[in-house]
């Protein structure tokens, strides 16, 4: 992007620009239980009462005790981790027509070292925890404010992409047939203080076409007002911003497609929690004692100590917990890991309809699939971006050719059959959870989620 820097200046008039939009605070709460899943065990401690609520009348002491026993089963991010990894058995390619200025930009797509492949998977995993993820391309500012081409490419100067997470799009402005007019992206930016140490600093960079500016404020206290501290002007007439659904729901929202899994996630943390609490009280019996001789001292518990009841009546034993209530937690855990790898397994399938699935061609099951509609997102989106990397770079619109990932990461008409037929018997409990992963892992299907 050719900019030329402008003054700062005093933010007049104008609600804050750090806020966030409405539409942004309607999908925050999916993001925070997703964000913290990610987190592992200890983002999941820290959230405290927010996903393991305390009990009537628990103190506040024995809360924290049973909160540090419970230990998180992400399935939520084995899932991600397997899904997002199964398009990328092979590289991402670009077609034979690429310039070969653009395969060069794809070495190092986003200056930060990540080549087109590792780029297009952290993409593809923003979609699916998230529903929908965004890439700016941009282009470094121009030095002394104006550089003509041939400058900018003696000094190397070229666009590169930015991965913008939806979480920090926190504000948009859309004009007729969903022209973008306005964007505010949340950055935390890294900087020195003294020789040794550093600081983060928050920032606000506000996008329209033709125009950036960039936003801080001046201190950390509350009542301060956000201030412009940079911003310029772009050679193009609109924003260069390309967004990726999972789960569309509008422009620019979306839902997540693994939200469901999620709450399952949840669910088994709860009751995690729960089991391990009964197992700590099933493994410490309490001492029961009634009518015995007390003297001055108390009693003394020991191999080698006399204890004197008071009569007929008078009984010293240990009461321990039955075990029945551990036998159905942990029951309860076990089937909702089967439905939690029931849920990842699903995005798989392709819904092809019942006994004509086997009837239909093997790229029209993939077709079908959940992820391999993700997958061609993620493609268009990134074709898309390489464009306008071509743009900016004034070569041809067909210059950048077309970003393709691995083909056969679904599954064939017989394979999404057999697997939608597993999955159906597995939650109708007509088939055990040995018998299901060992014909999931017979397969080579997920067999790290499953």
């Amino acid at each position: 992007m050719r900019q030329r820097a402008n003054s700062p200046a005093v933010a007049s008039g104008e609600a804050d620009v750090a806020t966030p939009c409405s539409a942004w605070h309607a999908m925050a709460p999916d993001w925070e239980l997703i964000g913290d899943l990610q987190g592992g065990t200890r983002a999941m401690r820290a959230a405290g009462e927010r996903w393991l609520p305390r009990e009537p009348r628990e103190s506040l002491e024995a809360y924290r005790i049973r909160l540090s026993r419970t230990v998180l089963f992400n399935g939520f991010g084995r899932a991600v981790q397997t899904l997002s990894g199964k398009p990328f058995a092979k590289p991402a390619s670009l077609g034979d027509g690429a310039d070969p200025r653009i395969r060069a930009l794809c070495r190092d797509l986003d200056l930060g070292g990540r080549d087109l492949t590792t780029f297009a998977r952290d993409v593809l995993r923003a979609a699916l925890t998230d529903g929908v993820t965004h890439l700016l391309v941009d282009y470094p500012e121009a030095r002394d404010g104006v550089e003509t081409l041939h400058d900018e490419r003696r000094r190397g100067a070229r666009p590169y992409c930015v991965h913008v997470p939806a979480r920090d799009l926190i504000g948009w402005r859309a004009g007729d047939g969903g022209t973008l007019e306005r964007l505010r992206i949340r950055e935390t930016v890294v900087e020195r203080a003294g020789a040794w140490g550093e600081r983060v600093v928050p920032q606000v960079r506000v996008l329209e076409p033709g125009r950036w500016t960039v936003w801080r404020k001046p201190d950390s206290s509350e009542d301060a007002r956000w201030r412009q501290v940079a911003g310029g002007e772009t050679s193009l007439d609109r924003i260069p911003f390309v967004s990726i659904y999972a789960g569309r729901t509008g422009f620019l929202t979306a839902r997540p497609p693994l939200m469901d899994l999620a709450w399952l996630n949840l669910a088994h943390w709860q009751s995690s929690s729960d089991q391990r609490h009964i197992l700590h009280v099933a493994r410490v019996p309490i001492l029961f004692a009634r009518n015995l001789k007390v003297g001055e001292d108390g009693v003394e518990i020991g191999p080698n100590r006399l204890i004197l009841g008071d009569g007929d009546a008078a009984d010293l034993r240990y009461v321990e917990h039955s075990g029945a209530a551990i036998a159905a937690g942990r029951q309860d855990l076990v089937d909702l890991e089967d439905r939690m790898a029931v849920m990842g397994l699903d995005l798989l399938v392709g819904r092809t309809g019942g006994a004509t699935a086997t009837e239909r061609a093997i790229d029209a099951a993939r077709a079908d699939s959940a992820l391999a509609g993700l997958v061609r997102e993620v493609e268009e989106g990134l074709t898309r971006a390489l464009g306008l990397a071509a743009e900016w770079m004034d070569l041809p619109p067909d210059s950048a050719g077309r970003v393709t990932l691995d083909p056969d990461m679904g599954l064939d008409a017989r394979e999404a059959q057999e697997v939608d037929l597993l999955l159906r018997a597995r939650i109708a409990g007509e088939i055990d959870r040995p018998t299901f992963l060992a014909e999931i892992r017979r397969r080579g299907i997920l067999a790290d989620l499953a």
